[in-house]
């Protein structure tokens, strides 16, 4: 059997089930079931020799869901954690001086579009289809966002030093950037 009609035979065969399999997975979510469904397809056919020649191909296949599974529950986490995180950032903080400006210490990230994605994704729960779809952009560029906000999040975060202050070395970097 070539490549193309195994893959369809076994993606005809097999994504209703794994779709019900991956929604258990991922508290009912049938948007990122598919999600998961898919993006399983998408690595076998780019692992395809590795898969044909396992002695289980659907095996192979299943073992690959619960890997995106995981992988989407952690993604999911992180954000959750990471938004979290940026609520509890006291928004006013009295400062003795303003060294380098409001705006560096303070950026306005309630106002960023790739931080408004990335609330979505992350407490309303809506998935990279459903928040690509609502801005008409596509599935990977969506991803890409999201990847990008939640990189510029986790180094807003290590800036800072707890207190909503931006810590020692990060005023030193600032200074040398010419801030």
């Amino acid at each position: 059997m070539e490549r193309q009609e195994l893959f369809e035979t076994l993606y005809l065969e097999m994504y209703h089930k794994l779709v019900g399999y991956a929604a258990r997975g991922l508290e009912g979510n049938l948007d990122l079931a598919e999600e998961a469904v898919q993006d399983t397809f998408r690595i076998f056919w780019v692992k395809y020799d590795q898969a044909a020649a396992s002695p289980n191909v659907r095996g192979w296949i299943v073992n690959t869901l619960k890997g995106e599974i995981l992988n989407i529950r952690r993604t999911r986490a992180r954000m959750a954690n990471l938004v979290a995180q940026l609520s509890a950032t006291p928004q006013v903080v009295t400062v003795a001086r303003d060294e380098h400006g409001l705006d560096v210490e303070y950026g306005d990230l309630g106002k960023d579009p790739d931080y408004q994605l990335l609330c979505e994704f992350a407490l309303e729960q809506r998935t990279v289809k459903e928040l690509a779809q609502s801005r008409g952009i596509t599935i990977p560029a969506c991803k890409k966002r999201l990847e990008r906000a939640r990189k510029r999040l986790r180094k807003y975060f290590e800036e800072m030093d707890g207190s909503g202050h931006l810590s020692v070395t990060s005023e030193r970097t600032m200074k040398e950037r010419g801030s």
